[in-house]
């Protein structure tokens, strides 16, 4: 709880991408105290009709395997719309092929399930405490 604590990302909007409800909570749990407005998707296709109509999204946390559309090819969909929206994978997939396809397809970071608290809060903070660039790794 310590570094949530100190963090206040009130006016900041977070899109979090995932249809497994106990991973959604877990994220929604862990946002909550940041004070930054939550949006959550369940599909690829709902994320990208989402990031088109709501310009106040500052991250997106994209889970990558979802039903319908999946989260590289929504990925791919939003950054051709928004290519300055840092999109955050997140996977229990976390092979080296699972990361160049998270990145190709315009993540700028892949973070591996389960979810460590600090480490997702780092990620996020990265993009919206500070300007930055497209992770070149």
């Amino acid at each position: 709880m310590t570094i949530r604590g100190n963090i206040n990302w009130h006016g900041r909007t977070i899109l979090i991408v995932e249809d497994e409800e106990v991973c959604f909570s877990y994220l929604d749990v862990l946002l909550k105290p940041t004070q930054a407005t939550i949006f959550h998707a369940i599909e690829g296709q709902q994320a990208v009709n989402m990031c088109v109509s709501h310009p106040e999204i500052d991250v997106v946390l994209m889970d990558i395997r979802l039903p319908g559309m999946d989260g590289l090819e929504a990925t791919r969909k939003i950054t051709s719309q928004r290519n300055d929206l840092p999109v955050i994978a997140q996977t229990a997939y976390a092979s080296e092929d699972d990361q160049r396809a998270a990145f190709s397809s315009g993540c700028w970071e892949f973070i591996a399930k389960p979810i460590r608290a600090n480490e997702m809060i780092a990620l996020i903070k990265k993009y919206l405490e500070k300007p930055s660039s497209k992770n070149q790794d």
